[in-house]
């Protein structure tokens, strides 16, 4: 019986070890950024949707004094060094003493947006508040991806600031679910969020899907908590650069990004502090701090500086929405969203008769929602979904124009700062070989020796990777570079060398 009890405690021993040995803190240095408590409340703020995620002031207020510090208290149980520092104290150059830095706060922009009009045209530029160079390992919270990482091409966007707290479609073979710190992923099956069956995409996904809880309180429940992020999904996957983690409940297309990375750049769209995540989120975003501390000192590659730039998913979309079936449950989409729009615009009315304050984004709901979405007949419905390559004897015979953009899509292409447009690259179409296609390169090399050819090959060859070189020299760059070469839609229809081979 001794000897029972002496293996049973020296066994306990050891797995108490184990535990511990598990859960140990890792030598990791990480800069948070957030908003410290101990200065004053910026008043400023508080109706701002790009500093306080669209919650409510009441629940700002309450969010600014616990935040910080619940971040503080809950990083320095995972890693060895940790700091904190307000977002509006922040310099860059205080990265470069921290293998991670955390933003959960936009920082103070080095150069302000610009939005005027010139020549009767708007020119429009996003605020300035990281550099090009800057190749700090990050971790974006929420909100701050898309406000702090558009204007240095992340592909970490602005789709949608309307993401709950469940994450589904997990890559769950991923390093941050796998490590260093133990997890152990519970999922519960869920309705699938009705955006979804709206697009394309959506088909085939079943009415219930296993979702994983990422935090306790989501914005859904209507207590004014701070909103999650999604990016867009659409071309995120063309460079080497990019990896999708997880999607989560939102509004948008079964593709959108709730959790991924570009280059140093980390989103974790998800909105909770510490004291609002799942324990195993808590796990899973440490093992994110972990895994991101690799890519300090690298940069994206394919920069995505518009945001509305179409990827050939675009015609992929187009093909799929121009039948019958599509026509009538847009219109009953639409007839749904004009009742709900109408609903939530009379509501808030209601409220700034009473006097009662609104936020900047219930007054942008005001002024977005307040007339209905027109209901489209057949043939406006075609002219919507194909635009540019509408052509009114389409309306009677859409599978000429499936047809259509079908045998075009390999030759398209969208000019740099063109509205979710694309167009068909003639050069191209001449010599049959597609924009995504390697063999384009050789082709146009040796078309430069055709005095009638040169010049379309020229064209080709800068077109898709901005570049202008002799034929001696298009030869010598692509034999050292074939291999490492890919091609990029989201970051403008060009080829792009892969540095990280």
């Amino acid at each position: 019986m001794k000897n029972l009890r002496e293996k049973m405690t020296l066994f306990l021993l050891l797995l108490a070890l184990g535990l511990t040995y598990g859960q140990q803190k890792q030598d990791v240095s990480v800069l948070y950024v957030g908003f410290d408590p101990s200065i004053p409340f910026p008043e400023e703020l508080i109706n701002s949707v790009t500093q306080n995620g669209g919650m409510t002031p009441e629940r700002f207020r309450e969010d600014y004094k616990t935040r910080l510090p619940e971040f503080k208290k809950y990083l320095q149980d995972y890693f060895e060094v940790v700091k904190t520092i307000d977002a509006r104290n922040y310099k860059t150059e205080m990265s470069a003493d921290y293998d991670v830095t955390i933003f959960d706060q936009t920082i103070e922009p080095w150069k302000p947006k610009v939005s005027e009009m010139v020549d009767g045209n708007m020119k429009y530029e996003p605020a300035k508040y990281l550099t090009e160079d800057f190749d700090h390992a990050t971790i974006f919270i929420g909100h701050t991806s898309p406000v702090m990482g558009q204007s240095v091409g992340t592909k970490l966007d602005w789709l949608c600031l309307c993401l709950d707290a469940d994450a589904h479609h997990l890559k769950t073979d991923h390093p941050i679910f796998k490590g260093p710190f133990p997890v152990e992923l519970t999922f519960e099956t869920k309705p699938t969020p009705e955006g979804i069956f709206h697009y394309p995409s959506g088909k085939h996904v079943p009415k219930e899907i296993p979702m994983w809880r990422v935090q306790k309180e989501g914005y859904i429940e209507g207590k004014g908590y701070r909103v999650g992020m999604v990016s867009r999904g659409d071309g995120f996957f063309d460079s080497p650069d990019a990896e999708y983690i997880s999607s989560g409940v939102n509004t948008k297309d079964v593709g959108a990004v709730a959790i991924g990375r570009h280059g140093n750049f980390f989103m974790w769209g998800f909105s909770g502090s510490p004291d609002y995540m799942t324990d195993e989120a808590k796990q899973v975003f440490a093992n994110a701090v972990v895994y991101m501390k690799q890519f300090k000192g690298q940069k994206p590659i394919a920069r995505k500086y518009n945001d509305r730039i179409a990827t050939k998913d675009y015609i992929d979309d187009m093909i799929e929405r121009l039948d019958k079936d599509s026509f009538e449950d847009t219109r009953l989409y639409y007839e749904d969203m004009n009742k709900q729009m109408a609903q939530t615009v009379e509501t808030l009315k209601k409220k700034k008769e009473k006097g009662e304050q609104l936020t900047e984004m219930d007054e942008m709901i005001i002024k977005a929602q307040s007339k209905p979405m027109p209901i489209p007949n057949w043939e406006q419905y075609v002219q919507q979904v194909s635009r540019e390559f509408f052509k009114p004897e389409y309306v009677d015979n859409v599978e000429a124009l499936k047809q259509f953009l079908s045998d075009n899509r390999k030759y398209m292409y969208s000019e740099p700062d063109a509205f979710y447009s694309l167009q068909i690259d003639e050069d191209l179409k001449k010599l049959g070989v597609g924009n995504d296609e390697k063999t384009m390169f050789p082709m146009c090399i040796d078309l430069l020796k055709d005095a009638g050819k040169s010049e379309m090959s020229k064209r080709i060859l800068k077109r898709y990777t901005g570049m202008e070189k002799t034929q001696k020299e298009w030869n010598h760059w692509y034999v050292n570079n074939q291999d490492k070469l890919f091609f990029t839609e989201a970051g403008g229809y060009k080829w792009l060398i892969d540095t990280t081979k």
